[in-house]
C-alpha cells in the first residue's frame, strides 16, 4: 500500500487492520494474454455467424503477420467494452465499429470486415488501420 494511502486512512481514523491492500501482480496474473484482441459490437453479419466475414477478418490480420491462434474475438455492447476489455492483457485491440474512438496507443477501430466487403471503398481505411498495428505489434 502507498504511504500517502495509508496516511489517508490513518489521518482519517481508520485502523490498520481494516486497511485493503491491493497487489497489481495479483491482478495482472488473472488477465488473459493475448497478442490481438479483436472486440465486435453488436452487428448484423457478426463474424461469429459469418463464416464469410470471419475468414476476411481473419486474411486482413494474417496480411500482418496474426496468425488465428495469437486472436482473440469478442462480441461486446458499446457500452461494456471498457468492462470487457480490462479482462484482457493485449499487444494490440481492434474494435470493429467505427462509432468508437480509440483510448490509447494500443487500441485501433476500422469498419466491420462485412461492411468492407460490400463497399470497397473501406479497404483503404481498413488497410490503414491494419498498417498502424502491424507497427504497433514490431
Amino acid at each position: 500500500m502507498s504511504a500517502l494511502r495509508s496516511h489517508y486512512l490513518t489521518t482519517l481514523g481508520i485502523d490498520k487492520y481494516l486497511h485493503h491492500c491491493i497487489n497489481t501482480e495479483d491482478l495482472a496474473s488473472h488477465l488473459i494474454k493475448v497478442r490481438c484482441l479483436v472486440v465486435e459490437t453488436d452487428h448484423a453479419e457478426s463474424i461469429f455467424h459469418s463464416t464469410v466475414a470471419q475468414e476476411f477478418l481473419y486474411t486482413m490480420l494474417l496480411a500482418i503477420g496474426l496468425d488465428k491462434q495469437e486472436v482473440v474475438c469478442i462480441q461486446s455492447g458499446l457500452n461494456q467494452i471498457p468492462q470487457e476489455i480490462c479482462k484482457y492483457d493485449a499487444e494490440v485491440i481492434l474494435i470493429m465499429d467505427e462509432h468508437i474512438s480509440p483510448i490509447n496507443n494500443k487500441m485501433f477501430v476500422m469498419p466491420h470486415p462485412s461492411d468492407i466487403l460490400k463497399n470497397e471503398t473501406l479497404k483503404r481505411t481498413a488497410w490503414e488501420v491494419l498498417k498502424q498495428m502491424k507497427v504497433c505489434l514490431q
